[in-house]
């Protein structure tokens, strides 16, 4: 059985970037272990590919959020460059439709200075103004975040990768690991593919959607049950990329899941697609069809602890988001209804294909509610990042170099050899946009 002073399990981009920096502070034998034959396979690429400015997190109850999208933003525009990586900066309007809902982004303009955006990132436009910038684009006043950028996300965590592996980290791909048991000298990790099971003195779970099982394999967070929800998107005929050239979203109607309405999505490549959704489904990779999926569902519901997901199924207010969301995975027409409040001019003959389906995995608490923040939990020999959503790729860089000092002064790498290399992410000054002790 292979040994291993530290390994990483999941590698997306939250589990490549605790490789790098691991490899770039320490020696030691470090693995990150990836179901997939490369990395970013899963949410990782499968997003909106924006890096987001933090505009829309609150400076105080969001602070490391905020300073790691912060931190983050130059991290990632030094980084593309060096490595010839696409950077386009085309923008977002987050747009408010109501006279109600123009009090937000005048919040929002407020924080994104509070969180370190120079003043001249973001402008609130009235609709007139509005529509000088964008003519096809209706609504009553709209944030403008001139400095949103569109980037691969895939293409960036590959290169990560090859840094972190320059530095020293392994990573073993097709690798799936299907459980955990822990003793008093390390973790155990059961192979759940061709690979022989692995030894690790000290584990981070990094594994996305399936981060909660295998917290729950080491008797961490037995509290929290996840659910998963599939975003799918429609493809813009490319005769009409330039309808709109800015990313469009919208002040969202449900502040508490502000991911159920679909935005207009400027890509890399100069496509547009509009999207996502939010259709529940009981495993984190099923990204394609709805009814195939029935019979996963009664295993999935009755997955410990029941009471979170009996709780939340008790809300008519969550069951009727689920049916509507249902229904707009079937309906092309659904999703295009929900855009044209914001670009009306859009038709049905406009959405050509469907998009690649991203899942985001949602923690559900005892009281039945979704957890909004990302969970840190600590366990035997081991350390676990569940719901990691919002800002996700965009603040991974700086945040993990947040979690390995924290983790560092409470002794996690103590069997690790400190020695610091040269990176291209420079630690100095994520530590001093993170608030803490280089």
């Amino acid at each position: 059985m292979e040994r291993f002073d530290l390994s990483i399990v999941g590698g997306g981009i939250l589990g490549t970037s605790f490789a790098y920096w691991l490899a770039a502070r320490y020696d030691g034998t470090i693995a990150v272990f990836e179901r997939e034959r490369n990395v970013a396979r899963h949410t990782s690429r499968r997003n909106t590919g924006v890096i987001h400015r933090p505009f829309y997190l609150h400076p105080e109850e969001r602070k490391v959020f905020a300073r790691a999208s912060q931190t983050s933003y130059g991290l990632w525009k030094a980084y593309a460059a060096e490595r010839h990586l696409p950077w386009s900066a085309a923008g977002t309007l987050k747009v408010a439709m109501e006279d109600g809902e123009v009090k937000t982004l005048e919040k929002n303009a407020k924080w994104a200075e509070l969180n370190g955006m120079d003043p001249s990132e973001v402008a609130v436009l009235d609709g007139k103004e509005v529509a000088k910038l964008e003519p096809n684009v209706r609504c009553t006043a709209a944030l403008h975040a001139k400095t949103d950028t569109v980037v691969d996300y895939r293409r960036l965590t590959e290169a990560v990768r090859q840094d972190a592996e320059a530095l020293g980290a392994v990573f073993l791909t097709n690798a799936p690991i299907a459980t955990a048991r822990a003793d008093a000298y390390g973790i155990t990790l059961v192979s759940g593919g061709v690979q022989p099971d692995m030894r690790a003195s000290y584990v981070i779970n990094c594994a996305g959607g399936d981060a909660v099982d295998l917290a729950h394999a080491l008797a961490v967070g037995l509290e929290y049950a996840d659910l998963h929800f599939r975003g799918d998107y429609w493809v813009v005929d490319d005769r009409i990329a330039n309808l709109v050239r800015r990313n469009v979203y919208v002040v969202p109607r449900q502040s508490d899941l502000p991911f159920l309405d679909p935005h207009w999505i400027v890509r890399v490549d100069g496509s547009r697609e509009i999207g996502p959704n939010a259709a529940p489904v009981p495993g984190p990779r099923d990204y394609e069809g709805l009814f195939r999926h029935l019979r996963q569902w009664p295993p999935k519901v009755l997955e410990p602890p029941v009471v979170n997901k009996m709780r939340l199924a008790l809300s008519r207010e969550f069951l009727g988001m689920a049916v509507r969301e249902m229904l707009s995975s079937l309906s092309r027409g659904e999703m295009l209804r929900r855009v044209q409040r914001f670009i009306p001019k859009l038709r049905e003959n406009h959405l050509v294909a469907r998009g690649v389906a991203g899942v985001r995995s949602n923690v559900v608490n005892r009281e039945g509610r979704m957890e909004m923040e990302a969970l840190e939990l600590e366990g035997p020999h081991s350390f676990h990042i569940l719901n990691y959503n919002s800002p996700g790729a965009t603040g991974a860089p700086a945040y993990t170099a947040y979690l390995v000092d924290r983790l560092a002064r409470r002794g996690a790498f103590d069997h690790l050899r400190p020695n610091v290399k040269k990176a291209a992410w420079d630690w100095d000054a994520v530590a001093q946009g993170m608030h803490f002790a280089s």
